[in-house]
């Protein structure tokens, strides 16, 4: 295949670019039309916002979606899809990079146009009228949804940086994951975050989001890839083709939880505008399904011998249908769920939790009182999916893996789930106490146990390398990002300790934990933060995995009786303190069991104490069985070294001593 000249990528590019933003508009007038909550002027004599204005901001949010997806499919074929031999971008992914660094700049202007939009509609003035500095300054301070667009703005403006500078994948992948995180400020402080059951619809979103500009977006690069070169569109199509399943289900999943949240009763689908929209987005999900096996069947083939104009007739159909439903996802976001103005205010606890405050706890509460996070859950599905199929292709292979390292890692995963799905999840938002349970299980624990699995391990063994004439594949990559400086800042010695005794100190004196309780997202990311450092932490001390720098087993003990001291000071600081954590948050809530906060923090301190030593203990013993079998190893290396040097050393000791008995007395 004949690659194109610049000037004729150009020409291509421009004319489908138009055609995507025509599509992404008729589908948002297609959903004010049905939905019947199209914008216009009102009867009731109240002030509102421009026709201009509430045309306009709806518009601009459907293509910033459409140029999120295009920024995140492009980062994607730069990062994975297309092939970077010897570390560097080759030409291809340069040129995808460089293309997704213009698009995400010109996401983030247009993310900036939003907020002025907001602004208009929110105080109901013109545009002109929106323009000051000084109430745009105070709209972003004040207003949640100006500051998530702006941080949307920002973190778009430096993935397009990031990108734009990327001479190797891995500036591409930083730069995707800037990208991807640029999508998700606005969607966990709008509506999903203030509804009822806020924190399902908002980690049900969150995915929804992920995997929509994951799908929609790797197929756009592939339209693109194959319109303007081609040659390796086979690979790129592999690669892509298990990732746009997982997306296509997480999707489904994701989208079926969220509309039943908003619906609150399947018959509203059948007898609501708000209905009939999801409807249309049922059918486009379905449609995008059979074209997708359509690809795999069919297609696919095709391409692998060298015919790729089938797969870019489908691909187009089914990249149209995407883009058109864009439009409808931001039409149905406009759109008011079935009464969503019928039922009065929940009380400001019920606002917080997302659900009303449990009951007083107790251990069978805590056992079976089970809530789905559904990002939560995804992550930990995926986790075993892709740990049992490691297993499976060493089999396959005819290679084994020790079963205690599989025990240890669905052990570990199943601690996590306990921790962050069960009851104990419910009730570490009510109570001080609880949360700290909640802290060791997350911290201590789990990660331990994750650490005993090995999965990095796993993973070099399970995945095939790449030959020095083929394209780097998953195996590479997970070798460059551990090789790679933050890899190797991250994993060192020094920093897993740093970062385990100061993470307590960090997060409970100051104002981090009750910003943290007071949104779901927020939450969320203390949960990762919790395993993470704990993870790091015991992969210095006793982790079998690969990483770049490992200190000696003394050092390792003098780390772990440190932590131990620094864990036991946190806790005696804690017990000892008479300012009460999260004060404002706690009382909030109002719960009407515990209600003497100091003396329910002073119980988790306390358990916090006692239970840190616990771990503690089992450290100490797996890594004085780690030390013993590393010296038994090592001897037994010296002893065949010396059969090998038929014993020189001992010989040259022997003639040392030798001569020195039949050296003349002095």
């Amino acid at each position: 295949m004949t690659a194109p000249t610049e000037a004729a990528r150009r020409s291509t590019v421009w004319p489908w670019t138009l055609a995507a933003l025509g599509l992404v508009v008729v589908g948002l007038g297609v959903a004010f039309t049905v939905g019947g909550d199209r914008p216009q002027t009102s009867d009731d004599g109240l002030p509102e916002a421009s026709l201009f204005v509430q045309w306009a901001l709806p518009i601009t949010r459907s293509v910033v979606e459409l140029l999120a997806a295009a920024t995140v499919g492009l980062l994607l074929a730069a990062a994975a899809l297309l092939p970077s031999p010897k570390g560097l971008l080759a030409t291809a992914p340069a040129r995808a990079a460089r293309l997704a660094s213009w698009v995400a700049l010109t996401w983030a202007a247009l993310t900036l146009v939003i907020v002025v939009l907001s602004y208009a509609q929110t105080f109901a003035t013109t545009l002109s009228d929106s323009l000051g500095p000084t109430k745009l300054l105070s709209f972003v301070s004040q207003s949640p949804q100006g500051s998530a667009w702006l941080v949307a703005a920002s973190l778009a403006a430096f993935a397009g940086v990031v990108a734009r500078e990327a001479d190797r994948p891995l500036g591409a992948w930083v730069a995707l994951l800037l990208a991807i995180g640029a999508t998700l400020p606005p969607a966990v402080t709008g509506h999903a975050a203030s509804a009822g059951s806020h924190d399902l619809a908002t980690s049900s979103l969150v995915v929804h989001i992920v995997s929509v500009v994951t799908w929609v977006g790797g197929l756009l690069a592939l339209v693109w890839y194959a319109r303007t070169e081609g040659r390796y569109l086979p690979l790129a199509t592999r690669r892509f083709s298990p990732l746009a399943l997982w997306a296509f289900v997480c999707v489904g999943v994701s989208g079926a939880v969220n509309a039943l949240i908003r619906l609150g009763d399947i018959s509203a689908l059948f007898t609501t505008s708000y209905g009939a929209l999801v409807l249309i987005k049922v059918m486009a999900f379905f449609a995008l399904g059979l074209l997708g096996w359509a690809h795999r069947r069919h297609t696919m083939p095709q391409i692998e011998k060298g015919t790729p104009h089938a797969f870019l007739r489908l691909a187009v159909v089914e990249a149209s249908i995407m883009v058109f439903t864009i439009g409808i996802g931001v039409g149905l976001a406009a759109t008011a769920p079935p009464g969503s103005g019928a039922t009065a205010a929940p009380p400001p606890a019920e606002v917080l939790l997302g659900l009303p405050v449990p009951d007083a706890p107790t251990v069978l509460a805590i056992l079976t009182g089970w809530r789905l996070d559904l990002l939560v859950a995804t992550v930990l599905l995926a986790s075993a999916i892709l740990y049992g199929r490691g297993i499976l292709m060493m089999r396959r292979r005819g290679d084994r893996w020790p079963v205690g390292r599989a025990i240890a890692w669905y052990a570990g995963l199943a601690i996590v789930a306990f921790g962050t799905l069960s009851g104990l999840a419910v009730y570490g938002r009510t109570s001080f106490s609880l949360h700290m349970t909640q802290h060791m299980t997350l911290s201590m624990i789990a990660p331990l146990l994750l650490v005993l699995g090995a999965p990095i391990t796993l993973a070099l063994r399970a995945l095939p390398a790449s030959r020095s004439t083929q394209p780097s594949g998953a195996r590479e990559w997970l070798l460059a990002a551990l090789q790679s400086p933050f890899g190797r800042v991250l994993t060192h010695p020094v920093t897993a300790f740093v970062l385990f005794i100061s993470a307590p100190y960090m997060i409970y004196f100051s104002g981090l934990f009750e910003t943290a309780m007071r949104q779901h997202w927020t939450h969320e990311l203390m949960y990762v933060h919790f395993v993470l450092v704990g993870y790091v932490f015991y992969q210095s001390l006793i982790g079998i995995d690969p990483i770049p720098y490992r200190a000696n087993y003394p050092m390792r003990m003098v780390a772990l009786f440190a932590s131990l001291s620094f864990h036991a000071f946190f806790a005696v600081a804690l017990i000892s303190s008479d300012a009460i954590i999260a004060s404002s948050y706690y009382e909030t809530l109002n719960r009407p069991w515990w209600p003497n906060l100091l003396e329910d923090q002073t119980s988790g301190a306390s358990f916090a104490w006692a239970f840190g030593e616990l771990p503690g203990l089992l450290v100490l013993i797996v890594l004085l069985f780690q030390w013993s079998r590393h010296d038994d190893r090592q001897a037994r290396r010296e002893d065949r070294q010396a059969d090998r040097d038929n014993n020189a050393e001992l010989v040259a000791y022997n003639k040392m001593l030798e001569a020195r008995r039949s050296a003349p007395p002095r």
